[in-house]
């Protein structure tokens, strides 16, 4: 996948996805006794605008601040970030037509984009291998699977070798380690995208599910990947690591 097509995809996973849409609003104060588990309920105006809400856990009314509005275009990365310090925002579009939350980023559109986003790096990293080292090399970093028994191979190491494979790779490869200034601790850090990865690729697998009850604990997750990722991608790009 180029990135220009990357681009395309990402842009269009937006809030408007995921959002709970005006006409399925709960409103304080009618209907506020009947749903104990929501938190957060938009307060109507005789005219039919919003500008206010009721925080049931501070059993308070606030004006809606321009710091609890986003686009509905909003693209999933930036949301992913801002709900990483706040746990709900109201989207407008000229005005008040959703309301976005943490719980929201368990829909499919969030897992989707980072599909894609695991897409990319994992085709990142067999660039990096292909272009810096021969098949050899890459053998004796990353001990691949693919390479455990004696037979005749078909296609290249790079082609038949896993994620895990390469995240190995690089926490052997001295060159990238040495350039960046990191430890094998460091590296290791990157090492959590494999499980990462195989529960975006595979959901209904309850040994890869990440179960978490909370979530503001699900988002500080997501962001810890998004995180990762961002970061493997940076180091990757450097065009002057070599082999050591």
């Amino acid at each position: 996948m180029n990135d220009e097509i990357f681009e395309q995809i990402h842009k269009s996973l937006t809030v408007e996805q995921i959002m709970t849409p005006r006409e399925d609003f709960y409103f304080y104060p009618q209907d506020s006794k009947f749903h104990k588990e929501i938190t957060v309920f938009p307060i109507k105006n005789e005219d039919g605008s919003i500008t206010m809400y009721f925080d049931s856990k501070g059993s308070r009314e606030h004006y809606i601040l321009p710091n609890k509005v986003v686009s509905k275009s909003l693209d999933i990365m930036s949301l992913i970030k801002m709900l990483d310090k706040n746990s709900f925002f109201f989207v407008i579009h000229d005005e008040i037509v959703g309301i976005v939350t943490v719980a929201d980023l368990r829909k499919g559109a969030v897992r989707t984009f980072f599909y894609l986003l695991l897409y990319r790096l994992e085709n990142q990293m067999k660039m990096f291998f292909k272009e810096k080292i021969s098949e050899a090399r890459f053998i004796e970093l990353a001990r691949p699977k693919c390479r455990s028994q004696n037979r005749v191979y078909e296609l290249s190491v790079f082609e038949e070798c896993s994620f895990y494979d390469y995240l190995v790779a690089l926490k052997n490869y001295d060159a990238f380690k040495q350039k960046h200034g990191l430890s094998v601790r460091d590296v290791e850090q990157f090492g959590g995208l494999d499980k990462f990865r195989n529960w975006i690729m595979h959901p209904s697998r309850e040994e890869v599910k990440v179960k978490i009850d909370s979530d503001m604990e699900y988002n500080r997750y997501l962001f810890k990947q998004l995180d990762r990722i961002q970061k493997l991608e940076i180091l990757l790009q450097d065009p002057l690591l070599q082999d050591s």
